[in-house]
């Protein structure tokens, strides 16, 4: 692999050595100065909220030994400094040089949207592992990099370019052939994913969301058009034929929803052939005469080849355009019909996508990670198809998250639940307030009476009283948190498991399953 500090800038376009050996071996390479061993490469990129470089005195004393930077002089006592024009897309050349480029030797699906993500990578994985393929996955609840399934503490969706290379280090080194991977609008702005040799782009659905990063929808849009330009492109413009020649590389696509309106700007973007999905539309692959049961559901889907039955345990007509998208990706990749059809019998839900959470109580508790006016809207839809009484809501909105949204939440609420508790959701005590008021303007504004809801921003406190309102029949949707394992309250950070404070909460009600 190239891990001297010469052939690391050879591999960087832009790259000048301005202090040092080129000799120089490298031992370990990161962004981040915690993760500084001796003999490491710490590239320093600038961050948004700290001058450039404020870092780098922390990774010297833990023993880089050189800096990547954009910065054109270098730290008195750096014992190398390399300067580069962008140290985003510096850090992908250098990660992957350093990890000898090892999306070339998997097929590598990327999966961007707004809402779906999680759960069309994991289904994706699932069709393939069904199908015998070997299979990992890294999304943001959790991945399996080849030995087991482990929750994700990286707390991205798509982490800094030097772990995207890691993570498939790894899983080449586990003999893995595939590598799904979800591909947020953050990571393909910032170059995250820059040097991965994408062959499957895939595409779930585009709302307003992340607007306070990106500036505008437009903007947005632009960014997830990102992974489809890149399908089909090798990790590096002077691949050797050995990469080139990889079966696992050949035939790249992209797979893109054509019931949403931003498909043909995607499709415009892309290089490669384009296959859709459609619930009920025209398509490539079609599921129609959906059926929604409290045990999952049932539809049919038509392709070129015939059309077959599938039965699933997710519930919501989301999950069905999910499964579409997941479909598309299998069959393209030659799994059999009959291999989906058996393992969508089997797979379940992401953990905190709908998952149900049941201690023997009469009503119905659902924990989903919905946190954008579309998704909790087809949460709740998804909870009303199989409630037999009311549904009951909590939710609140993170702190960072995009401010018009808030009133769109309040109002999904209002058309969509009987019952609601606005609450905190990683945010301090003072924006709690702020953010529960525009949810409950928007609340009010849609026709909720004060007599409909209430804010509480304790959010055990408001579980608890959802809980206790709740009557047998009726469905519980505990939305925003989903498979997160902390709580922020402004500078103090809790443990948190929303399914786990259910049980805690169910248990004290006198429910013991």
């Amino acid at each position: 692999m190239t891990r001297t500090l010469g052939a690391l800038v050879d591999a960087t376009p832009g790259a000048r050595l301005v202090a040092g050996r080129p000799d120089q071996v490298v031992s370990a390479l990161t962004h981040d100065s915690r993760r500084v061993t001796p003999g490491a490469l710490f590239v320093s990129l600038p961050g948004r909220r700290s001058p450039a470089d404020t870092f780098v005195p922390m990774a010297l004393e833990r023993g880089a030994v050189a800096i990547v930077s954009e910065t054109p002089t270098p730290h008195s006592t750096a014992p190398a400094w390399i300067v580069v024009p962008s140290a985003r897309q510096a850090l992908a050349d250098l990660a992957a040089a350093w990890h000898g480029y090892p999306s070339e030797r998997l097929r590598v699906i990327g999966v961007t949207g707004t809402d779906g993500k999680t759960t069309t990578t994991r289904l994706i994985a699932g069709l393939l592992q069904a199908a015998d393929r070997r299979a990992g996955w890294y999304t943001t609840a959790d991945l399996h990099l080849g030995d087991g399934i482990v929750p994700n503490a990286d707390y991205h969706t798509t982490p800094e370019a030097d772990r995207v290379q890691e993570v498939l280090g790894t899983m080449v080194a586990a003999g893995l052939d595939y590598a799904v991977l979800e591909a947020s609008s953050h990571a393909l702005a910032q170059d995250r994913l820059r040097r991965c040799a994408v062959d499957v782009a895939v595409f779930t659905n585009l709302s307003p969301e992340h607007l306070d990063f990106h500036g505008s929808l437009e903007a947005y849009l632009a960014a997830k058009a990102r992974l489809f330009a890149l399908a089909g492109q090798p990790a590096r413009p002077d691949a050797p034929d050995t990469a080139v020649a990889n079966p696992l590389k050949r035939a790249p696509y992209v797979v893109l929803n054509a019931d949403d309106p931003a498909c043909e700007a995607l499709r415009a973007a892309a290089r490669v052939p384009v296959r859709t999905y459609s619930l009920g539309g025209r398509a490539d692959v079609v599921g129609h005469d959906l059926v929604e049961m409290p045990e999952g559901l049932r539809l049919r889907v038509a392709t070129a080849d015939g059309e077959w039955e599938l039965a699933t345990r997710f519930l919501g007509r989301f999950n069905a355009a999910n499964w579409l998208a997941a479909i598309t990706v299998a069959l393209a990749e030659g799994v059999p019909v009959s291999t989906i059809q058996q393992a969508a019998r089997a797979l379940q839900p992401p953990p905190g996508r709908l998952e149900r959470v049941d201690c023997g109580q009469p009503f119905a508790v659902y924990v989903d990670f919905a946190h954008t006016p579309q998704a909790l809207a087809a949460a709740l839809r998804a909870i009303r198809a199989v409630a037999r009484g009311r549904v009951l809501l909590a939710f609140g909105q993170a702190s960072g998250r995009t401010a018009e949204n808030r009133p769109a939440m309040g109002r999904a609420a209002a058309e969509l639940a009987d019952y609601f508790v606005i609450t905190s959701d990683d945010a301090a005590p003072d924006e709690a307030r702020a953010i529960s008021a525009d949810i409950a303007r928007g609340a009010q504004a849609a026709g909720a009476g004060t007599d409909r809801f209430r804010i509480e921003l304790d959010r055990r406190a408001a579980l608890r009283h959802l809980f206790a309102r709740a009557r047998p029949g009726d469905a519980v949707l505990l939305a925003g948190k989903g498979h997160e394992r902390t709580l922020k309250l402004g500078d103090r950070i809790e443990p948190w498991s929303e399914a786990e404070v259910a049980r805690a909460l169910l248990h004290e009600l006198g429910y013991p399953g």
